[in-house]
């Protein structure tokens, strides 16, 4: 779902230290909120503070979506903040000399982790001895400047063509899924080779100097990896038993083709002209990249209010919202990282986008995998033959019937074969309970009987504490023995009964009649004989 929303402080700058700014942002320990000011609070799902490392913020933020591409889910991470207050850092695309490897960024984390997931897939289908999975990966990078959709992989285009009026088309497909037409698609083998490209298209990204950034970003960079997967169809896929042992039976391996795509997308900041001093082509650029801003945040708080969702969305406004519509509004699990500056000078900017950030916290996507049609109809196929398989063998077992008049039925006798199946098990609990008790009882009405026998001892003053326990086991003995003779003639009058029901039986129907032991019977029958001891 897109109601996933972090936000970051960047640390102060060391010109906003000299200036004497002070910091106008407190997080809550232990609790993802931040107070801006004295009382305005805001919560997301996640808040890093301004000593926290790029590794968590990746770890919170992006690892799992990268796992859920494996698995053929989009996925679009997008940093969000005024000019200065740290996108471009946090997502990787500065491309730095001096930066160490603990302050690499989203983007270059997570195309490590892409491909040693890859390899780690690859290596656990050859030890298991499965087919191995096929990957392809490819990767576009887009720039939106001036409203006007470049291609930072064209390595034609120059300063010259920046002016002319891009060709690239952007369409959508009948399932809602946004594409785009005339743009260069590189195949990627290795990480290494993917950073390559990434850092060419960066290069080639339009930056100018403002009086509050001096590499100040001038447009939109949307950079996309589309990973298309090729494996054996997993039995998890379906919890249904049948359908697994069907899947294990089965000789030919069946495949499914996955694909997925990831948007990053490095957003340039929102600015006033008042405090950038832009001028000429920058106020021009600037004007652009708050136009596109507004036209996001327009569709952010349509998708976020559920009542004007229903009624339009304006996707169309600008050509940020039309590439990024099916992950905002679609099928695609989204972040959104709000950038801020902890200096107070800042303090409407950042309030204006803890604002907007807050508001995509509303927005819940309902993603679904990617699978080609072929994948899709193997995977009802395996569905409905898993139904049918469940549905003959209630046949075979009599649970279903079809009765006179055609129609199908569940057997009455299947209904009152559960109810006995259930009322035998609550009846054993109630016998293993019962039994309990008669052991408990038993154990105390031998201690009450020898205890009365050796009160009987002591008033004849032959009381001796072996004889009160000679006493005391031959009560046990012979109350173990009553309760026995119980028993057996329980079952006796039992056995006494059946062997009368099958002689008036026979009797009935012409055979000899069965006559019931009477020794056994007479032997049974015999009052108990009293207890000597009292």
């Amino acid at each position: 779902s897109l109601g996933l929303a972090s936000e970051q402080i960047r640390p102060q700058l060391a010109k906003e230290k000299i200036e004497g700014c002070h910091i106008c942002t407190y997080v809550m320990p232990g609790e993802p909120q931040v107070v801006l000011g004295k009382d305005k609070a805001f919560t997301y799902d996640y808040v890093f503070d301004m000593d926290t490392q790029q590794d968590a913020i990746y770890t919170h933020c992006t690892e799992r979506l990268i796992e859920g591409c494996f698995e053929g889910y989009n996925a679009t991470i997008f940093a969000y903040g005024q000019t200065g207050s740290g996108k471009t850092y946090t997502m990787g695309t500065g491309f730095d000399v001096n930066i160490g490897e603990d302050e690499l960024g989203i983007i270059p984390r997570a195309v490590n982790h892409l491909f040693r997931g890859i390899e780690e897939r690859r290596q656990a289908a050859t030890e298991q001895g499965r087919p191995v999975p096929e990957f392809k990966i490819n990767a576009q990078f887009l720039e939106l400047y001036n409203e006007e959709v470049l291609d930072l992989f064209d390595s034609a285009r120059d300063l010259e063509a920046r002016k002319q009026k891009s060709n690239i088309k952007i369409h959508e497909d009948a399932n809602g899924g946004i594409y785009t037409v005339g743009v260069t698609t590189r195949t990627v083998a290795s990480a290494a080779e993917m950073m390559q490209c990434l850092k060419l298209g960066a290069l080639s990204r339009t930056t100018a100097s403002t009086q509050m950034n001096v590499q100040s970003s001038r447009s939109h960079a949307i950079f996309t990896i589309h990973l298309c997967q090729v494996r054996v169809c997993s039995p998890d896929n379906n919890d249904n038993e049948t359908d697994n042992r069907l899947a294990n039976n089965s000789e030919i391996d069946e495949f499914e083709t996955l694909t997925a795509k990831f948007h990053f997308v490095d957003l340039a900041g929102s600015e006033r002209l008042k405090r950038t001093g832009a001028t000429g082509d920058r106020a021009k650029e600037g004007i652009s990249i708050n136009c596109g801003l507004l036209a996001l945040g327009n569709v952010i708080s349509a998708l976020g209010d559920r009542s004007k969702r229903s009624t339009h969305v304006p996707y169309r406004d600008s050509k940020l919202t039309r590439l990024l519509q099916d992950s905002l509004g679609g099928n695609s699990q989204t972040v959104m990282i709000a950038c801020i500056s902890p200096s107070d000078r800042d303090f409407m900017e950042t309030l204006n986008t803890l604002k907007y950030a807050n508001r995509a916290r509303n927005i819940k996507n309902k993603v679904m995998v990617n699978q080609d049609r072929a994948s899709q109809q193997i995977s009802a196929l395996r569905t409905e033959i898993a139904r049918l398989q469940m549905e003959l063998m209630e046949y075979k077992t009599g649970k279903r019937m079809v009765g006179e008049d055609g129609m199908e039925g569940i057997n009455d006798l299947v209904h009152e074969n559960n109810m006995l199946q259930t009322e035998n098990n609550n009846l054993r609990v109630r016998v293993k309970a019962m039994q309990e008790t008669i052991d408990a009882q038993r154990a105390r009405l031998t201690h009450v009987l020898s205890d009365q026998a050796n009160q009987a001892l002591a008033k004849a003053g032959e009381g001796n504490e072996e004889i009160g326990n000679m006493i005391q086991n031959y009560i046990k003995e012979i109350e173990e023995l009553r309760a026995k003779l119980f028993e057996s003639e329980a079952v006796n009058e039992n056995l006494r009964k059946n062997l009368s029901r099958a002689s008036t039986r026979s009797s009935l129907y012409g055979g000899p009649a069965l006559l019931a032991p009477e020794k056994e019977s007479r032997y049974f029958n015999q009052p108990l004989p009293p207890n000597p001891l009292f």
